[in-house]
């Protein structure tokens, strides 16, 4: 948990995103803060294909960590390599300055993903309409944007409550999510469409985890694939 008197300050259990550079592109990690030392901060070394990640000292890294009001990120470099409890972890330099880059909890993810959705009476209650297709515009941990054609004779309105599936992939399907619509749009050049932003109600925190995994995974095939070109 963040400290009471200065809610920037990392504590150890936080859990922190680590992106390393690699060539033209960056490799994201989830790695937790495992102690703070008068020289540095001590986080998880990350695993790749079952082999330690390269950690050379001297190394630049970024590290990003969320709080509720903002994702904040500063600037470090790998001190050294070392052991804790058999853990193999990083001793990395404490920020000498921490930006804010986003107002949003959560990071959002452009994504273009096929979603059902029905129409419910309240969170949790009884269903007014059956499941209908939408396209997701973006994703994050804390809800979603998407589009979809809307029959005539149904109306939905920023307030509502919507019942949510969507699949990420092979693996991985999100089922029997509610979530509350924020803003509702109707798009000028075709009618019966409308665009809704919403937050989710009722999410489990291992799906938003995985929600945020598989954000990460999305982004590192894009910078991967970017570099091919």
């Amino acid at each position: 948990m963040p400290s009471a008197t200065n809610p920037l300050q990392l504590e150890v259990r936080d859990k922190v995103e680590l992106h390393v550079p690699a060539g033209e592109s960056v490799a994201i990690f989830t790695v937790r803060v495992q102690e703070i030392l008068d020289n540095g901060i001590v986080i998880d070394r990350p695993i790749i294909e079952q082999r330690l990640m390269p950690a050379p000292p001297g190394k630049s890294v970024d590290i990003y960590f969320q709080r509720q009001d903002a994702t904040y990120r500063f600037a470090s470099k790998i001190i050294s390599e070392t052991v804790l409890d058999r853990l193999p972890v990083l001793l990395i330099q404490k920020p000498r300055e921490i930006e804010r880059i986003q107002r949003r909890e959560h990071f959002r993810l452009d994504i273009d993903l096929p979603l059902r959705f029905r129409l419910l009476r309240g969170a949790g209650g009884e269903v007014l309409s059956p499941y209908l297709i939408g396209k997701v515009v973006n994703l994050s941990a804390g809800g979603v944007k998407f589009s979809a054609e809307m029959p005539d004779d149904l109306t939905v309105i920023a307030n509502d409550v919507l019942q949510l599936a969507f699949t990420m992939t092979k693996s991985f399907s999100v089922a029997g999510i509610e979530a509350l619509i924020l803003k509702a749009t109707s798009d000028q050049r075709l009618a019966n469409r409308q665009t809704f932003i919403c937050r989710f109600l009722n999410i489990p925190a291992d799906i938003q985890e995985a929600i945020i995994v598989q954000n990460i995974r999305y982004q590192q095939r894009y910078r991967v694939e970017a570099r091919g070109r």
